[in-house]
């Protein structure tokens, strides 16, 4: 059997072709992105890349048109660069970011807040990048109600752990956000911002994972924030507005409460369906069972809000 970690000899052929001889190559671990990604190192100069490979020609696509027509507005070292892609290994190049994932930093309520703030101005400016085409616009006025129609499957897969009441409540989300269609659009990161920013000892933040990318209603990007560390400390979530320019409208608050409880619905029937699994570890059990946790604590943090009808 194949080793998956290790770096197909025909991929190995091209990156060197393009880079030159390389003397290390590591499989990194899943993080923000699930795709297949490789840390390399070329020999010559010691410069650091990765080797990414995309799941499906469509997603190849759409990644590589983020990275050379929206994510040069962030500026550079603010973002990866896009060195070198093939069609036919359906992979492409890039540059390694410095520094660690922002959620592994062990920052104080300050740091954290100043990080945000930059943040906030990072993601402004890949919100407003770019200009959607026709059927990309059409797209993305039609995500939410796509989304709203995964919300039966999800809270089905969730069986008793939803109550008659939260079943209820679940489809009053879904059904409410198919009637929101005035939110702002843009090129959204779409992975989850939090997961996607690496930091490297400066206030300055760096984002990267743009394999999800696409022209999206913007608040979109912020359920991840959202479902957890907004949640958690209120002040993050008042920095990073306050760097990205502006508050959320009416509309886009209403939706994000819709969306961050569809989210809870379905983390929570993802964390049923890996419980099933037969190859399953104590850590792995533990984690689900955090996940499932947390769904349920956002899901009742909801409904406490939105009791009496308010949006």
């Amino acid at each position: 059997m194949t080793d998956p970690n290790l770096l197909p000899a025909q991929l190995r052929s091209w990156a060197e072709n393009t880079l030159g001889p390389l003397t290390a190559v590591r499989r990194l671990p899943p993080g923000s992105s699930p795709v297949a990604v490789w840390h390399v190192v070329r020999g010559s100069d010691n410069a650091r890349f990765h080797l990414k490979t995309a799941p499906s020609p469509g997603a190849f696509t759409r990644e590589t048109f983020a990275y050379r027509h929206a994510v040069p507005a962030l500026g550079s070292g603010n973002a990866p660069r896009l060195v070198a892609t093939s069609a036919r290994h359906l992979a492409m190049i890039l540059t390694a970011l410095p520094g660690t994932p922002l959620q592994q930093a062990q920052l104080t309520d300050t740091a954290l807040k100043t990080v945000h703030w930059r943040a906030g101005m990072l993601v402004a400016e890949l919100h407003q990048a770019g200009r959607p085409t026709t059927t990309a616009r059409h797209d993305a006025s039609a995500l939410l109600s796509r989304l709203a129609d995964t919300a039966a499957r999800h809270a089905d897969a969730a069986g008793d752990q939803l109550s008659a009441e939260d079943q209820k409540f679940v489809m009053a989300l879904a059904d409410h956000l198919r009637v929101l269609d005035r939110l702002p659009l843009g090129f959204i990161h779409g992975g989850g911002i939090e997961a996607g920013l690496r930091w490297s000892g400066t206030s300055r933040p760096a984002l990267q994972d743009f394999d999800r990318a696409r022209f999206a209603p913007v608040v979109v990007d912020f359920v991840h924030l959202a479902y957890g560390l907004w949640a958690e400390r209120p002040p993050v979530r008042t920095a990073f507005f306050d760097g990205y320019g502006r508050a959320l409208g009416a509309e886009e608050r209403q939706a994000l409460r819709c969306l961050t409880g569809l989210h809870a619905v379905r983390s929570l029937a993802e964390s049923l369906d890996r419980a099933d699994r037969a190859d399953r570890t104590d850590r792995a059990d533990q984690a689900d069972q955090a996940a499932a946790d947390t769904a349920r604590t956002v899901l009742d943090r909801l409904k406490s809000d939105l009791r009496g009808g308010a949006w």
